[in-house]
């Protein structure tokens, strides 16, 4: 067996973790300690002719994740909202798997996830453990004063932010606070609004999801500009994850 790493990658989770998120983090004492899957598949990916397609499906107890990096298994396993630190041709963003598995029953999403964290263990040999480290926090700024956002009247209708339309985010009725908020989702930095812009906007922001050194397209820091915003970073503490030992994964 390759051995993938034996080395220190901070993944950054920021601070005052609330919700489902901070359940994936419940102190586990061991990875034995972590309830399994009850079937469980893990295999490199094998490219089809035509364009790369990733797919992450995780409901019911059910997880198929096609066409992954271990760096992004290890983002949903343990809820982080992260950017990663290290962004090098390593294995971790490099290296892509087919993983197919199934818990008995019906289990909430916070348990999927702590089998998803038991299988990494398992067949990875995944080592991690949490530190404090002064790093990037990100205010949300104008950028010369001249945003490009197109502002919609408050008509009583709810804000709406996901990814649809074929944007990774796409708003309706939603406030830079709310911009801010979700763009911390996808950089793994706590994000402030520091734009002074008050009342609601229609916008979409297209930036790449792959984190590999090939990538093509603009990253989220470099969509925002997109907006006439920049994320302007400052420092302070953040609690982070540090993978300390991962290999190849083991034959099902």
């Amino acid at each position: 067996m390759r051995l993938l790493s034996v080395f220190r990658l901070s993944v950054v989770l920021w601070c005052g973790l609330a919700g489902l998120h901070a359940g994936y983090l419940h102190a586990q004492s061991t990875a034995t300690d972590l309830p399994e899957f009850e079937v469980a598949s893990v295999k490199p990916h094998i490219r089809a002719s035509g364009p790369p397609q990733v797919s992450m499906t995780d409901e019911h107890g059910r997880v198929v994740y096609m066409n992954v990096t271990l760096r992004t298994c290890i983002r949903k396993a343990y809820g982080l909202k992260v950017y990663p630190l290290s962004l090098g041709p390593d294995p971790l963003s490099t290296d892509r798997y087919d993983i197919v598995a199934k818990a008995p029953g019906d289990p909430p999403k916070e348990q999927t996830m702590r089998m998803l964290q038991r299988l990494l263990a398992d067949r990875f040999h995944l080592a991690v453990h949490r530190e404090t480290k002064e790093l990037p926090i990100y205010e949300l700024v104008k950028v010369k004063n001249s945003p490009k956002l197109r502002a919609v009247t408050d008509d009583g209708s709810a804000a709406q932010i996901d990814s649809s339309d074929g944007h990774p985010i796409n708003a309706h009725h939603a406030s830079m606070k709310q911009l801010a908020a979700t763009l911390s989702g996808y950089i793994g930095d706590k994000v402030g609004d520091a734009t002074d812009l008050s009342g609601l906007f229609d916008f979409s922001l297209d930036f790449t999801l792959d984190e590999s050194p090939s990538a093509e397209g603009p990253t989220v820091f470099e969509a925002v500009q997109q907006l006439g915003l920049r994320l302007e970073a400052h420092k302070g503490p953040v609690e982070v994850i540090v993978i300390d030992h991962v290999e190849k994964p083991t034959a099902n």
